[in-house]
This record gives C-alpha cells, sequence and structure tokens, in this order.
C-alpha cells in the first residue's frame, strides 16, 4: 500500500475511474472540499469517471442529487447504482425465478422514496408477508431501529419469503451523520432465518456493469476509490482492479492503525492511501 498526497500523484497511472458517491465525493449534505476541483482535473486530462454507488435509486435520482450539491453531469462519464443493477437482473432473469416481474414486492426503505427496483415492472404491497419478494433497498434509520425492523420482518422470514438486498452498505451517512444501512437490516432478516441475495459492491455484477457502461478501457488502468475497504476495496480487487482507500467517509474517525487493521480483517488491503478525494 503507498500513502499519496491526491489524485495527482496518480493520474499517469489510470484512464477509468470508478468512483463510490457517500463518504467520497460528499456526506449527503455537501461535497467534500476539493471534490469538485479534483472531479474538473481529470475531466481536463480526458479521463473519464463513473459514480459507482451503492444506491437503491436509479441513475438518474443520484445523478439529481450530485447535481444539487454542486456535482453537476459534466464531470462525470455516467452512474451506475446497485439499484439500477438490480432491476436489470431482475427483468433478465439471471436472479432466478424467485424474483420475478409482476411478482408481489414489498420495498423497505423511507417511506415516500421513489426507488428503482419499486418501479413498475411490480405489484407493491406494504406488508412483508403478503409479498413473493422483499426488496431492501433503503433504511429509514434511525427513525426506525433495527429491533423495529426485526418485529416488521419477523412474519416475512418465517413464511420464507425471499429477500433481494440492492444495497450491501451495513452503515450509511444520512445528514452528515452514520446510521444503519439497508444491509444491516438483510443482516437481521438473516438472523431471522430469511435468505437474501445481495446486489452492489463488493459483488462482481456492479463491477462488471460499470466496465460495460465504460465501453473501451485498458486493463490495469482502472482504479475504483472508495471509503469502505469491505465493499470498494474488496469487491474492485476481486476483479482485478486497483484500488484507492480515502479517510473520509463512514471509517473518518479511525485512526489509521485501527483503519489498516480493519483492511487486514476484511481483506481489503487497498493499493493506494489518501486523506480525501482531491488533486
Amino acid at each position: 500500500m503507498k500513502r499519496i498526497t491526491g489524485l495527482s500523484d496518480i493520474a499517469d497511472q489510470f484512464d477509468l475511474y470508478l468512483v463510490d458517491q457517500y463518504g467520497v465525493l460528499h456526506d449527503g449534505v455537501a461535497a467534500y472540499p476539493g471534490v469538485i476541483d479534483g472531479l474538473a482535473r481529470l475531466r481536463s486530462r480526458g479521463s473519464r469517471v463513473i459514480v459507482l454507488t451503492n444506491s437503491g435509486k436509479d441513475a438518474s435520482q443520484n445523478k439529481a442529487r450530485l447535481a444539487a450539491l454542486g456535482i453537476e453531469g459534466s464531470y462525470f462519464h455516467a452512474v451506475v447504482s446497485s439499484g439500477e443493477v438490480g432491476l436489470h437482473l431482475v427483468r433478465s432473469g439471471a436472479l432466478g425465478s424467485r424474483f420475478a416481474i409482476g411478482a408481489e414486492c414489498c420495498v423497505i426503505g423511507r417511506s415516500g422514496d421513489r426507488y428503482a427496483v419499486s418501479a413498475d415492472d411490480f405489484r407493491l404491497v406494504d406488508r412483508p408477508a403478503d409479498a413473493a419478494f422483499l426488496v431492501f433497498a433503503g433504511s429509514d434509520a434511525p427513525r426506525t431501529s433495527l429491533e423495529a425492523y426485526r418485529a416488521m420482518l419477523a412474519p416475512a422470514a418465517q413464511a420464507g419469503v425471499p429477500a433481494l438486498c440492492v444495497n450491501p452498505d451495513l452503515t450509511m451517512i444520512r445528514d452528515g451523520e452514520l446510521v444503519p444501512a439497508p444491509g444491516a437490516i438483510a443482516r437481521v432478516y438473516e438472523s431471522l432465518g430469511g435468505l437474501v441475495d445481495y446486489v452492489g459492491k463488493p459483488e462482481g455484477a456492479i463491477f462488471r456493469h460499470a466496465l460495460d457502461v465504460a465501453g473501451t478501457w485498458t486493463e490495469g488502468r482502472v482504479v475504483m476509490i472508495g471509503d469502505s475497504p469491505e465493499h470498494d476495496v474488496v469487491g474492485a480487487k476481486a476483479m482485478g482492479l486497483q484500488t484507492l482507500l480515502v479517510r473520509t467517509g463512514i471509517h473518518r474517525s479511525l485512526a489509521e492503525p485501527q483503519l489498516l487493521d480493519l483492511c487486514v480483517a476484511c481483506g481489503g488491503i487497498p493499493d493506494f492511501l489518501a486523506s480525501a478525494f482531491k488533486w
């Protein structure tokens, strides 16, 4: 692992940048200092940036979120979200007959939020036990606790309702604070005996989709930039990609020795380590 001061130290090595959103580009409230300048400099060099996010929402909703924070679409080539990839896999039949178009689906997330997998493809139901399958797309934490989710989901687990988690993150940044993410709710469902399929980092499907969206790319000249050793680094390394871990985001409070211990424990030792996404 090599410590670097910023993107300028590695800009000559890469043409394609896969960049996590929350915790790398912004904290949900504002873009981090240096982010827009860093993106602009990559663009000026002709480099391509794909925002690769574990978000249950589709690309258009994520683009709108970025634009609201001053990160305009001209700064990146595309957004690839785990929610959109999950919907693509369901539509294609790649996840099997348990997750079928037109089936009764219960989407777990914030009330009123529109998620990619809650499109017109399914008959939406409110109670998990009434569904043919569940989709863990979002989290209502901290308003809804994990214990409340446990009580809500127990009847569905007992009934053997399968589930799809389109955001495997265990923690997420909301209003600048860390709260349980959909992956944590999916873990609760598994602890109840429920069966869960995962789409999103670190699973390979989202990386393959991003590389397909990129079109042409050169082996060895692609880097994944993230704040999560468990998701961003582990997933990218499994695909043979280079990795840069930034110290912002979900592990921002950890001292470097603790962060490196976490990297070792999860098998997510990055190729590069930087304080933040900046030039």
